[in-house]
């Protein structure tokens, strides 16, 4: 093996970039270090060759080694002592490297997407684990009856209806969890992981039908010309008569946005009602900022994309995409770098793909890469 093959192998080690094929070749070389002198003619050459393997060794490795002494001694020797360092110091990076490549790999492993699961909380303060509870009937109270479907949905059966008016009910997801309710007008709620929808367990009575929602939210109202449906967030409250829209009320992704798939529907300040609501169209999606309401046009299918399923990161922040993730796969985030976080990212694929096959996706925007620590993913950039 020539100088330059041994150097390179030698480098390859440190960085843990070396191939097995590669390592059992070095392994072979290092084991006849006898024959060296055949490729290195001088001992000039050979004590040249084992300095300058010493010296990229500990550069590369980051080690503050002392130098020995220059004694004299037989080149044979010098070459062997200096490779016994180099193949010491590179075998405990290399195992080092792989026994991180293990960890990280266990890691994604105990990383999964999230699924079906929910707590309902009742007016008595009763609660009942929803993806636990079998289906049939879960409670009967003030007149109300409720029971989960055999596909896991949770419906509402008013029998009187003057006495469940005040009565409130709460539905609230965890981070990896999602839950689809229909409330006792018929309207159905897709409710997103880390959010929670309150409402009465009768609207019967009611001059308006009116939710609260922290997080996100799929509604498909039934239609009501009488009855208003208001669903109130921190910073808006959403009216409308019949129709589907979405709500995200997320704090940690700033301002709640409320997106328009069908009919009509009127947003306003929850806090201040002496401003003008303004009314969005399909294809329209509404925040505040700056204490006014915005209105832009937007792709209705990424504002949905959860509750179908997916994930669509459409020229959206990075820390928009990590929020996401974070909220689906229950797993905190850690940036080494804040300033990453405005950078713009792409792409789409399904919310039940392995934390992997997301991350992956995440990183061909050549901008960052991702290191796994137990529950953990840090950001750091490339």
């Amino acid at each position: 093996m020539d100088e330059h093959k041994i150097n390179m192998l030698s480098d390859k080690i440190v960085k843990g970039t070396i191939s097995e094929q590669e390592m059992e070749e070095f392994n072979e070389w290092y084991a006849t270090y006898e024959n060296l002198e055949q490729n290195v003619t001088t001992d000039e050459n050979q004590e040249a060759l084992a300095e300058r393997i010493f010296k990229n060794i500990t550069t590369e490795a980051n080690l503050q080694i002392s130098k020995p002494h220059r004694i004299k001694m037989w080149p044979r020797i010098a070459v062997a002592a200096s490779f016994a360092l180099v193949l010491g110091i590179s075998l405990f990076y290399y195992s080092e490297k792989q026994a991180d490549k293990m960890r990280q790999t266990a890691y994604l492993k105990n990383i999964k997407p999230g699924g079906n699961g929910a707590i309902l909380t009742l007016a008595d303060g009763r609660k009942i684990r929803l993806d636990a509870a079998t289906k049939g009937e879960l409670a009967n109270e003030a007149g109300v009856r409720i029971t989960k479907t055999k596909d896991g949905q949770i419906l509402y059966e008013v029998k009187e209806a003057t006495s469940a008016k005040d009565k409130i009910n709460t539905l609230s997801t965890a981070k990896g969890e999602t839950y689809t309710i229909t409330l006792p007008d018929q309207t159905k709620v897709y409710l997103n992981a880390a959010s929670s929808l309150s409402y009465p367990a009768s609207f019967a009575t009611l001059n308006e039908r009116k939710v609260e929602l922290n997080g996100e939210a799929y509604f498909e109202v039934s239609k009501d010309s009488s009855h208003p449906f208001i669903v109130r967030t921190t910073d808006q409250e959403i009216k409308v008569l019949g129709t589907h829209f979405n709500v995200n009320s997320y704090k940690e992704d700033g301002n709640t946005k409320t997106t328009l798939l069908e009919g009509s529907v009127s947003v306003g300040f929850s806090y201040n009602k002496n401003e003008t609501d303004v009314i969005i169209k399909p294809g329209e999606q509404a925040y505040i900022k700056a204490n006014k309401i915005y209105v832009d046009q937007v792709k209705t299918e990424d504002a949905i994309a959860w509750k179908n399923g997916y994930f669509r990161f459409n020229n959206e922040t990075l820390e928009q995409a990590m929020n996401k993730i974070s909220r689906w796969y229950n797993v905190s985030i850690e940036y080494k770098d804040p300033n990453i976080k405005s950078r713009n990212v792409y792409g789409s694929l399904s919310r039940f793909s392995s934390i992997a096959d997301v991350l992956n996706l995440l990183e061909l925007t050549d901008a960052v890469k991702f290191e796994i620590e137990a529950n953990k993913i840090i950001v750091l950039k490339k």
